[in-house]
């Protein structure tokens, strides 16, 4: 039978304060280095690249979008895998989750690094291999800027809510500014079918898989989840939720097709003396900013340096409010203390945020340069999205008298391709990305496990039993394939391989649901925990 929403919540957000959550998550640092790493590995078909992520993360985001507004609980899709396969699977997604955001959070303020390390050199080290890891300079400005972030969201962060709006719509100005320009000084046509370049696809089909995944292209959609975590704040989420998510990513994918296009149109042949893959610009760490100056145009550097400021201030401060609300969810659910959850004087959980910033810091050890931890981000994101299409008809069967006011058509035939599309983004994340994301999942569910058993917890691990093949079959394809392994897979396989491997894993989770009773009663149990709202809401509604 359907189930009230819990009382205790504030219901604040509309449905511009929702959209303008995701679309402030989204346009973050993606527009500014997006287009030189998807050129550099798919040359003009980076537009592809773009066309087909949008396409791949709107077909999952429907499966979030059906489940956020029949459920709209604060923490979103974290909630929904309690709800549907139970502790472990919940803790697992919201570890990816949370992760994601701390990582979008690192991957902001290295975007913001790498800028400035146009005028301050010190900050990073170019590498032969196109990355910038930092130096200890660096590590130190990055810890500060941290901080700043910290504070901001500790003490002024319902100020920011009130001005992310006026964010947000500076940040869609400086696109739109930045793309106009571009094809007016610099467009030409040629520069999309130059054969002394490769053609339209230089590197064909990998290299367009590839930039989705390393490029940046995924990472760059990855904030239209905002709206779903935010769910439990909305005044109508019912309708509100939806319209959010998928807005969100439609209108951004059409700013970052024109961003690409613009970008690649206006590229000079001297840029890229040995094609696509060696496409830099000497002395610039800032692909936008260094492609304004090599036109000569100063006032269009001003407003990217500009843009390079805002965007990533803008996104890193709403990815932080977000993983605040998964620890309190992780709190609540009993994965973590109850102490974590608790908020401090100004509606905040201080020791939240005080324990990110080390784990946030350790983020750039292990990742040089943002395009390194765009790329792991990618991996970890795609965990979460898994749990979307399985929830959605796990928690049909579950709570099928529950009020649906948006109901996904064709979802039988529409949730096994997101599953597959899930699968497929990790793989071509590359073999160097994929064994860390295992790696980091497996240590984490061990500990998880370790700390909960001798408690006498019950910790339905049934539940997950799909997720570990799904993991270390995707780990050892990734070693066989192309993609930085030892290719034994030939291209085409590959994919036919992880998608097949996919569905499998994907009919395995259809049948290790929990019981609509324990479902309703973890519903209980979240509805009655009573949460206080975390003073985050209105991102500019």
């Amino acid at each position: 039978m359907g189930t009230a929403p819990p009382t205790a919540h504030r219901h604040r957000l509309g449905l511009i304060g929702l959209l303008f959550a995701s679309i402030g998550g989204i346009l973050g640092s993606g527009w500014l280095f997006g287009p030189l790493y998807a050129a550099q590995l798919a040359g003009p078909a980076a537009l592809i690249a773009w066309l087909i992520g949008g396409i791949a993360i709107t077909i999952i985001a429907l499966t979030f979008a059906e489940v956020a507004a029949s459920l709209p609980l604060n923490g979103g899709i974290t909630r929904h895998a309690l709800l549907a396969y139970g502790q472990t699977t919940g803790f697992l997604a919201s570890l990816g989750t949370w992760l994601t955001f701390t990582v979008i959070v690192a991957a902001e303020v290295q975007a913001v690094l790498q800028y400035a390390s146009i005028y301050w050199d010190g900050l990073t080290t170019p590498m032969k291999d196109g990355t910038h890891p930092l130096t200890m300079t660096g590590f130190a400005v990055a810890a500060v800027l941290w901080i700043i972030f910290s504070l901001i969201t500790w003490v002024g962060i319902k100020l920011f809510a009130r001005v992310n709006s006026v964010l947000t719509w500076i940040k869609v100005a400086l696109i739109i500014v930045v793309t106009t320009a571009l094809i007016i000084l610099s467009f030409e046509w040629t520069m999309f079918d130059d054969m002394k370049e490769g053609g339209f696809a230089p590197y064909g089909w990998s290299g367009i898989f590839r930039a989705m995944a390393y490029g940046g292209v995924i990472y760059a959609f990855t904030g239209f989840q905002h709206a779903a975590v935010a769910a439990g704040e909305s005044r109508n989420p019912h309708r509100d939720v939806p319209i959010a998510v998928v807005g969100s990513i439609l209108v951004c994918l059409i700013f970052y097709i024109f961003v690409q296009a613009a970008f690649l149109g206006a590229m000079r042949e001297s840029d890229m003396p040995h094609g696509w893959h060696s496409l830099k610009f000497d002395g610039q760490v800032g692909p936008l900013a260094g492609l304004a100056m090599t036109l000569g145009v100063t006032w269009l550097f001003i407003v990217i340096f500009a843009g390079a400021i805002a965007s990533p201030l803008g996104a890193g401060l709403i990815n932080l409010g977000s993983s605040m609300r998964i620890v309190r969810g992780m709190s609540h659910d009993s994965y973590l203390p109850r102490r974590l959850g608790r908020l401090g004087r100004f509606h905040t959980p201080g020791l939240v945020l005080a324990l990110s910033f080390p784990l946030g810091l350790f983020l750039f050890l292990p990742f040089p340069g943002w395009q390194d931890l765009v790329a792991f981000l990618a991996s970890v994101v795609v965990i979460a999205y898994a749990m979307g299409p399985l929830c959605l008809l796990a928690l049909r069967k579950q709570l099928p008298d529950h009020k649906r006011p948006f109901t996904l058509p064709m979802a039988h035939l529409i949730c096994p391709i997101a599953f597959m599309i899930c699968g497929l983004l990790i793989y071509w994340a590359g073999w160097t990305i994929v064994w860390k994301l295992g790696v980091t999942f497996g240590t984490c569910a061990l500990i998880f496990i370790l700390v909960k058993i001798p408690r006498g917890r019950n910790i339905d691990f049934m539940g997950s039993l799909w997720i570990w093949p799904f993991l270390g079959g995707l780990v050892a394809l990734a070693w066989l394939g192309g993609h930085g392994g030892v290719e034994v897979i030939p291209f085409g396989w590959d994919i036919l391989s992880v998608a097949g491997w996919s569905l499998l894993c994907y009919l395995l989770g259809l049948g290790l649901r929990i019981s609509p009773e324990q479902t309703q009663n973890y519903l209980n149990l979240i509805h009655e925990a009573h949460e206080e709202d975390l003073e985050i809401a209105d991102f500019g509604g």
